[in-house]
């Protein structure tokens, strides 16, 4: 059986748009609801919310979602993304076992799980088929990466070069960083 880790890396220290990844969609903060939704995939991953927010780490516990504290230092402006998903993965790894590990970015309310499924059955099976090492990301309509998830083996995600062996899955959320792509895509969102 295919074992797999989502981590949500969700600081709480955007600059363009205040804690954006609190900001309510359908009344549930925007974190919260992509965790939820990524809980409803066929593949029943262990999702985890990694922060430094005791805000955040608090609305994991009121919704009932697994959370790992991340440390301030993987938290500031300069940080890569992928800092604090190696920092979780390795937190994680022995506990879990994944044998898939995926990046889901909490700014993606539009993000369903139809599409993460999809995209996990593409990895395992048309992207790279026997590579140890391999990654599918995501891209928008006009082939841009919009980050919205990205799926790795767990050779991957440690990994200080880049790969070489990628594959893509098209979606097209908007990526929230500003107040303009906030009220986008919650309109969108809750006229559906």
């Amino acid at each position: 059986m295919t074992k797999i880790l989502i981590i949500i890396p969700a600081r709480i220290g955007s600059k363009r748009l205040v804690q954006k990844n609190i900001l309510p969609i359908k009344n549930i903060p925007m974190v919260i609801l992509v965790a939820m939704e990524a809980l409803k995939s066929k593949f029943k991953p262990d999702v985890y919310i990694s922060s430094e927010s005791i805000k955040i780490i608090k609305l994991c516990k009121k919704y009932n979602i697994n959370f790992i504290k991340r440390p301030k230092r993987l938290s500031r402006d300069y940080i890569e993304k992928q800092e604090a998903i190696v920092h979780s993965y390795k937190k994680l790894k022995n506990k879990i076992k994944p044998s898939i590990v995926v990046s889901l970015q909490p700014n993606s309310p539009e993000f369903n799980f139809q599409d993460l499924d999809k995209a996990i059955i593409f990895f395992k099976k048309k992207a790279f088929p026997d590579k140890p090492i391999k990654e599918v990301i995501t891209v928008n309509k006009n082939n841009l990466q919009n980050g919205a998830f990205r799926i790795m083996t767990p050779k991957t995600v440690c990994k200080k070069t880049l790969s070489t062996n990628v594959g893509i899955y098209k979606t097209n959320y908007i990526d929230i960083h500003d107040i303009n792509d906030y009220k986008k895509a919650k309109k969108k969102i809750e006229n559906n």
